[in-house]
């Protein structure tokens, strides 16, 4: 993905400059993945059991890589349905 969560934070897990920002995100349709995948990551993270979390970083790292699990859960949640991870 040209725009993603990887591409706005640094090694560290914080958020790029501002001014840093432009040279990652070439375009709006690479600002669009990186914030559709930021999105998921949400979902993502707010349908865990509370049993199932771990340290933040990890919670982020895991909800990074089951973005599109949480797109989906957000596409039926909006509909009225649960889902659940």
């Amino acid at each position: 993905m040209a725009g993603s969560y990887n591409h706005i934070v640094t090694d560290d897990g914080n958020l790029i400059s501002n001014e840093e920002f432009p040279n990652m995100i070439e375009n709006l349709g690479d600002a669009y993945e990186a914030i559709e995948e930021m999105y998921g990551m949400i979902w993502w993270l707010a349908n865990l059991p509370a049993a199932a979390r771990e340290k933040p970083r990890v919670r982020v790292e895991m909800a990074r890589l089951h973005y599109d699990i949480g797109l989906k859960l957000a596409k039926q949640t909006s509909k009225g349905r649960k889902m659940r991870v």
